[in-house]
C-alpha cells in the first residue's frame, strides 16, 4: 500500500519520564479511496539508573567504632551525572548499620551505600558497593583460613570469530601448566555463530558452528571448561533494524520466536555435545544493552530478557546439563540483574549472572548472592598504558601487568566472582596488544598479570578472607583448597603498585593447615614470574618484602 507515515514523538526525540503516547499516522496515497490511520501505543519511560563507582578506601584498624566519616572514600555516579552519598544509608551487606562490629575481626567488610542523583526527575538511586579494609592493630596484614568466601570456578579468555584450530604449542601455553610460558587457564568462552534457522523442522544449519568448536575440543582435552554466547539470534528471528547494512546488525529477537529461539539454543548444545564438546553454560544474549554499528548485536531490554528468561530458559537446556547465564551487560548493569532475578520464574531458570566491565566497574550483587547465583565476569580488556594517538604500535609492560592484577583483585574481593573471563586469548594484532599472549604464543603483560591467579589458584579452590588494602597501593588476596580438602594448598596474590619497595608482615590464621613457609613467584618490570626462594612462616607469621611495582604470588 503506497503512502508515508508520520511519526509522533519525531525519530531521535528523548521522551520524558513517566507513560508517554507514541502516535503514528499512515496517510495513502490514494485518499479518494484510502482513508488515514493513525495508531497510538503508550510507552513506559523508566528513570534511568546511573552507573556508580566508589573507590577502595584507605584501611581502618581492628575494633574502631566506624562510622561513614571514617571511610576516607565515597559512591559516585559515572559520566557526569551529580549526586551525594545518603549518609544516612551506610551499612554492611547484610544490613548491620556501622560500628565495632563491622571493625571486631581482621580481614574485609563489604559496605555499601546509596548514591542519590541530584536530578531525581530523570535518575533513580544507585546502591553501591566498596571492599573496606580492616587492619589488624599489632601487624599489617592478616590472612584468615577459617572464613570461607566464594568458590572459584577459575580464570580463562575468548575465542570469538576464531576460526583457525589453535596448535597444540598455542593450547599448552594457554590452558596448560606444563611449559614455561603456560597461563594455567581453565576457562574457554565460544561464539555461537547466527547459523540459519529452519523454523517448521527446528533445525539449524550446523556447519556454521563446527569451525569455532574445533578450540572447544582441545581446551576440554586440557581440563577447561567450555560456555558460549550469541552475539546475534539468527536474522529469520529478528526484528531488524532496517538502517543498518546487515540484518545481524542491531535489531530485537521478535517475541513470536522466543520459544524458537530457545529451541535453537538447545540445537546449539546438543550439536557441541557430538563434537564431544561438554558446555558449562551457555548466555542469553551477548552484550545485550550495546548497539554496535558494525558487528553482530541484538538488543533486549530488562524486562524482554525476564519474559524470555522466565517462560523459556528452561526449553534452552532442556534434557542437558548445560547451564543458563544471564545478562552479560556489557557495563554489568546492577539494575538488569536486580530485575531478572527479582523474577522468581527467571531466577529458578538462571544458573550464572554473567557481565562485563566496559564503562563499569566491579561492585557486590546482594541478589545474586541472597539466591545463592554464581557471578562470571565474562568479558573485558585493558588498554596498554604505553598506548596513544600519536603510536601506530606499543608493547605491554609492567604497569599492563598490575593493571590486570589489580582488576581481578577487586573483582574476586569485592565482586566476589566466581570466574574471571578476558576478552582476546591471542591477540588479534600484535602491533596493538589486547590478548593474553601474542602470535609468538608468548604471554603478554596482561597474561602475566592473570597468570598470578591463574597458573595456582585451581578450579574448586575457595577464597579466604584477607586484608584486601592494608597500605596504600598494596592489594592482598588468598585462597586455598576447601575446608577438609585431603591437601591444604594455600595461595596468596600480593601486587604493589607503588613505586617504592614495601615490607609487609602478615598474621595467618591458619584454622588446621600447617603453613611452615611460601615459594614466591614474582614479575617485576625485569622478571615474569620468577621462582624465589621460600620464606619462612613462624609462630603464624610471615614478613615479605616486595619491591616496587610488582606481583608476587606465594604457594606452599
Amino acid at each position: 500500500m503506497p503512502g508515508t507515515f508520520t511519526y509522533s514523538p519525531a525519530v531521535g526525540a528523548k521522551p520524558e519520564v513517566g507513560v508517554q503516547s507514541l502516535t503514528l499516522k499512515f496517510t495513502p496515497q490514494d485518499t479518494a479511496k484510502y482513508s488515514t490511520v493513525t495508531v497510538v501505543q503508550k510507552l513506559t519511560v523508566n528513570k534511568a539508573q546511573p552507573p556508580a563507582r566508589w573507590d577502595l578506601p584507605a584501611a581502618v584498624l581492628q575494633g574502631s567504632a566506624l562510622t561513614a566519616a571514617q571511610i576516607t572514600t565515597s559512591p559516585y555516579a559515572l559520566y557526569g551525572v551529580q549526586g551525594t552519598a545518603d549518609a544516612a544509608s551506610y551499612m554492611t551487606i547484610d544490613g548491620k548499620p556501622l560500628g565495632t562490629a563491622t571493625t571486631a575481626a581482621a580481614g574485609t567488610a563489604i559496605v555499601q551505600a546509596t548514591f542519590v542523583p541530584r536530578d531525581g526527575a530523570h535518575y533513580s538511586p544507585a546502591v553501591i558497593s566498596t571492599t573496606l579494609t580492616i587492619k589488624p592493630a599489632s601487624t599489617t596484614a592478616a590472612i584468615d583460613f577459617g572464613d570461607t568466601k566464594q568458590t572459584i570456578q577459575g580464570f580463562g579468555g575468548s575465542a570469538a570469530w576464531y576460526y583457525s584450530k589453535m596448535s597444540e604449542e598455542r593450547l599448552n601455553v594457554l590452558f596448560g601448566t606444563s611449559l614455561a610460558d603456560s597461563l594455567g587457564l581453565n576457562i574457554i568462552r565460544l561464539r555461537i555463530a547466527p547459523a540459519n534457522w529452519n523454523a517448521s523442522a527446528k533445525t539449524a544449519d550446523t556447519t556454521q558452528w563446527t569451525a569455532e568448536l574445533e578450540n572447544g575440543i582441545g581446551a576440554q582435552a586440557r581440563g577447561a571448561i567450555v560456555f558460549a554466547s550469541p552475539w546475534s539470534p539468527p536474522a529469520s528471528m529478528k526484528i531488524v533494524n532496517t538502517e543498518r547494512s546487515n540484518p545481524l546488525y542491531s535489531g530485537r529477537l521478535d517475541p513470536a520466536m522466543y520459544a524458537d529461539y530457545a529451541q535453537y539454543l538447545n540445537a546449539y548444545i546438543r550439536y557441541a555435545a557430538t563434537r564431544n564438546v561438554k558446555l558449562h553454560a551457555v548466555s542469553l544474549q551477548n552484550e545485550p544493552d550495546w548497539d554496535p554499528k558494525d558487528y553482530e548485536s541484538c538488543l533486549w531490554n530488562a524486562d524482554e530478557m525476564t519474559a524470555w528468561v522466565g517462560g523459556y530458559g528452561a526449553t534452552a537446556i532442556a534434557g542437558t546439563t548445560t547451564r543458563l547465564m544471564a545478562a552479560e551487560s556489557f557495563y554489568y548493569s546492577q539494575a538488569t540483574t536486580d530485575t531478572l532475578l527479582a523474577d522468581s520464574k527467571a531466577a529458578g531458570n538462571l544458573s550464572i549472572v554473567g557481565g562485563h566491565l566496559y564503562g563499569g566497574t566491579p561492585n557486590y550483587s546482594s541478589a545474586a548472592a541472597k539466591l545463592g547465583k554464581d557471578v562470571w565476569m565474562t568479558e573485558h580488556f585493558l588498554d596498554s598504558v604505553n598506548k596513544s594517538d600519536a603510536k601506530t604500535s606499543w608493547q605491554t609492560s609492567i604497569d599492563d601487568a598490575i593493571a590486570m592484577a589489580k582488576e581481578v583483585h577487586d573483582g574476586l574481593t569485592l565482586s566476589q566472582y566466581n570466574a574471571y573471563v578476558h576478552w582476546w586469548l591471542v591477540n588479534s594484532n600484535d602491533s596493538t596488544p589486547t590478548g593474553l599472549i601474542g602470535t609468538n604464543n608468548k604471554p603478554t603483560y596482561f597474561g602475566i598479570g592473570l597468570k598470578h591467579f591463574s597458573y595456582f589458584i585451581r578450579p574448586g579452590y575457595v577464597r579466604y578472607d584477607a586484608t584486601a588494602l592494608p597500605q596504600k597501593g598494596v592489594r592482598v588476596s588468598a585462597f586455598g583448597t576447601p575446608p577438609g580438602a585431603a591437601d591444604s594448598k594455600a595461595v596468596v596474590v600480593l601486587v604493589n603498585e607503588n613505586a617504592a619497595d614495601v615490607t609487609l608482615t602478615t598474621s595467618i590464621a591458619p584454622a588446621g593447615r600447617s603453613l611452615t613457609s611460601l615459594t614466591p613467584y614474582r614479575t617485576t618490570a625485569t622478571a615474569t614470574f620468577a621462582q624465589q626462594p621460600a620464606i619462612g612462616v613462624s609462630a603464624n607469621t610471615f614478613s615479605i618484602s616486595l619491591p616496587a611495582k610488582s606481583i608476587t604470588t606465594l604457594v606452599n
